[in-house]
């Protein structure tokens, strides 16, 4: 016995609609076709907006006081809507214009979310990612903010920052990295009570700026999980953790710069000097296939968290994932 979709109670469609479509799929495909559709359409509260092209603007004025989220797509260029999403709370952008950024400043009050997506991060705009940073760092907007991602650019100024700007309520925050040197001191201070913090390092080869990072003395002791990608070197690693010392879960991304018993040493050296430690992850990469089953076992030997390593082999690299 088949039952045909027109079939279901009304219930079950609501929450097929709700929960498999965002509403640009449910203008598109179902807006329109029986004003029972319509019905349970217009009683949804909670929109989430998937905008990647122009015409999908037309869902707008029919979801506008509804949207709770909104991804922005490349190709979208509209900002004439933004005004309209009076109640929206996550925002996402990918390759963003500068106009567009300034445009959320009308709504930026009520964000909890926020995030910037570059499709290429070796080719930011670096103009929209400033202009992003001082909209999230500003100390008239994002009074709600609970997480986001963005890009530091190598040319922001300290002038940029706020002086007297803190987000109490964000608790995770996502960052990509030219020049790690002063960005996660600015970061650990204008959000004192972040739990998650991620960061990914974009090795510009073209800089010549230290690549160490030197802060003053200072600590925040409510960062529990810390995941940095594309880690330059452990040394950078090593100083990082003496400025969150009740850390719980690490995750590491980086290529070997030596021979990976040196590399393993080093880490060992360093993770158990963290007195908090539960989990400890790592995707790391190497070159050198001089490693044998002997030398594989020295190293799960060498610390507790090494003991489930798999090894996987990808073209000319060895990668090691636990």
């Amino acid at each position: 016995m088949h039952t045909y979709f027109e079939e279901l109670p009304n219930e079950l469609i609501l929450h097929i609609f709700s929960t498999y479509f965002d509403g640009v799929q449910l203008y598109k495909s179902f807006f329109g076709l029986n004003s029972r559709y319509d019905h349970l359409i217009k009683s949804i509260n909670n929109i989430h907006l998937r905008l990647e092209y122009q015409d999908d603007d037309k869902s707008l004025y029919l979801f506008s006081t509804k949207v709770i989220s909104v991804y922005i797509g490349q190709k979208h260029r509209s900002i004439n809507f933004i005004p309209l999403l009076i109640n929206v709370r996550s925002v996402t952008l990918v390759d963003p214009t500068i106009i567009q950024i300034i445009n959320l400043l009308d709504i930026g009050k009520n964000l909890e979310h926020a995030s910037i997506i570059w499709s290429n991060p070796y080719l930011i705009n670096s103009m929209s990612a400033r202009s992003f940073y001082e909209l999230i760092f500003s100390a008239s907007s994002c009074e709600s903010l609970r997480s986001c991602r963005l890009y530091l650019p190598k040319s922001h100024s300290l002038y940029l920052e706020p002086k007297h700007c803190t987000l109490l309520l964000l608790c995770s925050i996502y960052v990509q990295l030219s020049i790690p040197s002063v960005d996660f001191r600015r970061i650990i201070r204008l959000c004192p009570n972040l739990i998650r913090l991620e960061i990914e390092i974009i090795d510009d080869t073209d800089s010549n700026e230290e690549k160490i990072i030197v802060l003053s003395h200072y600590q925040h002791v409510n960062i529990r999980r810390f995941h940095i990608y594309n880690l330059l070197s452990l040394d950078i690693f090593d100083i990082l953790m003496g400025y969150i010392p009740n850390i719980e879960n690490i995750y590491i991304s980086m290529k070997f710069p030596s021979h990976p018993i040196d590399v393993f040493e080093q880490l060992s050296s360093i993770i158990n000097r963290i007195e908090h430690l539960k989990e400890f992850h790592f995707h790391f990469t190497t070159d050198f296939w001089n490693l044998g089953q002997h030398q594989l076992e020295t190293i799960k030997q060498m610390n507790p968290f090494f003991s489930n390593i798999l090894i996987q082999n990808d073209d000319d690299e060895i990668i090691f994932i636990s």
